[in-house]
């Protein structure tokens, strides 16, 4: 199965176009190498493949648990098995409710570092593809 979830958003990918040179110096805007998912919240980010293009990432956040804060330097599109009810906290010390987001493969530009609190009673299940050569396309 995982294998085929690879396949498919790896393809979703290649085939949107959105992979060139970075535009900017905007997607290092928050990121510190201490900081970075694979360091900081090494419990909830486990590395299947990296290379010069991408980094794919296993993500899981336990049910009543919390990641610890950090930042993903890239953006992404991220293929979300399972989806419990979240709450985002941000780097800049807000937080939001994101109830239960519907499973499937979505778009997520840089942006400043945050964990996830699982609020729910199963875990989230998703994998994260970062386009290491892609542009910031919507940094905050």
């Amino acid at each position: 199965m995982r294998l085929l979830v690879l396949a498919v958003v790896t393809g979703l990918v290649a085939s949107s176009g959105s992979v060139g040179a970075r535009s900017d110096g905007s997607a290092d805007r928050w990121w510190r190498p201490e900081l970075d998912a694979i360091v900081a919240a090494p419990e909830n980010h486990k590395v299947l493949l990296e290379n010069d293009e991408v980094r794919v990432l296993e993500v899981t956040v336990r049910p009543g648990t919390s990641e610890r804060l950090h930042v993903h330097r890239y953006p992404s599109v991220i293929y979300v098995e399972s989806s419990p009810h979240l709450i985002e906290h941000l780097q800049d010390g807000s937080a939001h409710d994101l109830g239960t987001r519907p499973s499937g493969v979505h778009w997520l530009p840089v942006a400043q570092g945050h964990f996830m609190e699982n609020v729910d009673s199963f875990p989230l299940r998703a994998i994260r593809i970062e386009l290491k050569k892609a542009g910031s396309h919507g940094a905050e």
